[in-house]
């Protein structure tokens, strides 16, 4: 009875993902219609924003402002890639507009800009529009924690199913051993749907720009819907595989139908990472699942080896056995863990310099370091520990070997608890660099292109005397562009030429260089990048550089 109910629950669950939308990760604005700073004759009934992946419009409404900074009557809605804002009353637009929008990606990440066109002639002055709303880290904190809870419960949960239905030699009858499995398994179980079903209010707020506090007005489950597919997963997955966990060795289906739904639990997270926004999608969602499964057998297992290795003192034939197979497991899954590790960060990160250039980079170096730790505690295990639990002779000798092998061990999760916790706060960062914002005060920016490569360069302050020049290089989407060439940059005005300027990398695709503006006036700024031996595009952009106050 207990093994259809369980199996319903599967099927049920894995007809939900079926029919669930695919997630994506943090969308961009690919096209405008009216393009950005245009100046039309007549006003549009419709302003169109084209994004690269489907967006999902929130409680915060997408609004029209006029030059003056009074709301103009309109609407918004979304079709797939399109977000579509009907004007009321077009006819009566003179002057300059902005569109100010915010729309969250479907992986829940908000994202925000604006729209400048102008019907009839530009106005003079222009009022700011208000700022979209952006969390405080509070959230983002509470999103990092309650990811780490979700993963170290989900990972262990799973991993001591897997463990006690496979991995675990069905010559041990035990009932204590399998108890003890058992409640462990269930308490992680909670810990993980504590997390994740926390993790779906938060997610909301945050996809609101909003704070902790907001949840008691309600949440917009249209901007979380894929944090409830994969709260669903994970309780609903692990509901049914350690109900499935007895005190006797597993037979039958219960022996495969356990580990299948704790796969289905595994499948929860993958629902809402980054991988489904970099291509081949089907590729980098396979490693992605195939990850976490490693993950969660290596940990699980360290755990239930922990456990086994304590209460099969004196039976060293059959702790040798366990130790063995999770041993013999464990080297392939260092292998999978290196794989998919390996071809999720080439795609996602695409190159060397997000590594250190890039919050999301420097996590990941951190996780990648503590996974070479624990490959070299379980190496160790397999090939200087387990030799000795076989040739163990006597109680003495038997009992120190089992000491080193549960120290090592514990150890050993413990470091995989802390790459865990890393983990928790790498899927609330963005892959990408940042785009360049514009400091507040008397600034300038121009923008030009080398070769197929937009480039942004902003002078702040835009007076004579000490001032910081910046450089970034973008694609046809204004992201940041990853490229291990220096550029060349020049600056000169009327009967001055200072030469080039060292620049210093600051983030991905971008440079900045304290520079003397000895002179008010018309500076010109000459950006080039070297691209072969006879190929150095240059773009020229110039800055009308104000006196010293």
């Amino acid at each position: 009875m207990r093994s259809r109910l369980a199996l319903a629950v599967l099927l049920g669950v894995l007809a939900l993902l079926g029919t669930a939308a695919p997630a994506a990760a943090h969308a961009q604005l690919v096209a405008t219609d009216p393009a950005d700073g245009a100046l039309l004759e007549t006003a549009p009934s419709e302003v169109t924003l084209t994004f690269d992946e489907p967006v999902r419009l929130t409680a915060q409404e997408i609004t029209v402002y006029d030059a003056d900074g009074a709301t103009v009557p309109s609407s918004a809605r979304t079709t797939g890639t399109d977000v579509v804002i009907t004007l009321d009353d077009p006819s009566s637009l003179r002057g300059t507009h902005v569109v100010g929008w915010f729309v969250v990606s479907a992986d829940g990440h908000p994202i925000s800009g604006s729209l400048t066109f102008s019907v009839g002639e530009r106005s003079e002055d222009v009022a700011e529009p208000p700022p979209p709303p952006t969390s405080s880290r509070v959230v983002t904190t509470t999103q990092g924690v309650l990811a780490g809870l979700t993963y170290l419960g989900l990972l262990t949960a799973a991993g001591l199913v897997l463990f006690a239905s496979l991995l675990l030699p069905t010559s041990y009858d035990g009932p204590v051993l399998r108890r003890r499995l058992r409640t462990l398994a269930r308490a992680a179980a909670a810990v993980a749907a504590l997390g994740v079903v926390l993790a779906v209010p938060v997610a909301a707020v945050y996809a609101q720009g909003a704070e902790l506090p907001a949840v008691l007005e309600g949440l917009d489950l249209a901007a979380v819907r894929d944090e409830l597919v994969s709260a669903a997963l994970v309780v609903a997955g692990l509901g049914a595989a350690v109900s499935l966990l007895g005190d006797t060795t597993p037979a039958g289906p219960r022996r495969w139908l356990a580990p299948a739904a704790a796969a289905v639990a595994l499948l929860g997270p993958v629902v809402v990472g980054h991988t489904r926004a970099y291509q081949p999608t089907s590729l980098l969602v396979a490693s992605d699942a195939v990850h976490l499964l490693a993950g969660a057998t290596w940990l699980g297992g360290l755990v239930g080896l922990w456990l086994s290795l304590r209460a099969l003192a004196g039976r060293e034939r059959l702790a040798a056995e366990t130790l063995a197979r999770f041993s013999t497991v464990a080297g392939g899954l260092v292998l999978a863990v290196a794989a998919t590790g390996t071809v999720l960060a080439w795609r996602i990160l695409d190159g060397w310099a997000p590594f250190v250039g890039t919050t999301y980079g420097r996590l990941l170096l951190v996780k990648i370091g503590l996974a070479l730790v624990v490959a070299g505690l379980g190496g160790w295990n397999r090939f200087r520990l387990l030799p000795r639990v076989r040739a163990a002779a006597g109680h003495d000798d038997r009992t120190a070997t089992a000491g080193a092998v549960t120290r090592t061990v514990r150890v050993e999760a413990l470091v995989v608890v802390v790459l865990l916790a890393v983990t928790g706060f790498l899927v609330n960062q963005s892959p990408r660099p940042a785009p360049v914002t514009v400091p507040e005060g008397r600034t300038g920016v121009q923008d030009g292109s080398v070769s197929d490569l937009e480039v942004l360069v902003l002078l702040s302050p835009r007076r004579e005397g000490r001032t910081t020049l910046l450089v970034q290089l973008q694609d046809e989407t204004g992201e940041p562009v990853v490229t291990d060439r220096t550029p060349d940059v020049q600056l000169r005005t009327s009967g001055l030429d200072l030469g080039s300027v060292p620049v210093q990398p600051t983030d991905a695709g971008t440079w900045s260089a304290d520079v003397l503006l000895p002179q008010p006036g018309t500076w010109e700024v000459q950006v080039g990048l070297r691209l072969s031996k006879f190929e150095n595009p240059v773009t020229t952009v110039r800055f009308e550089v104000a006196p010293q106050e």
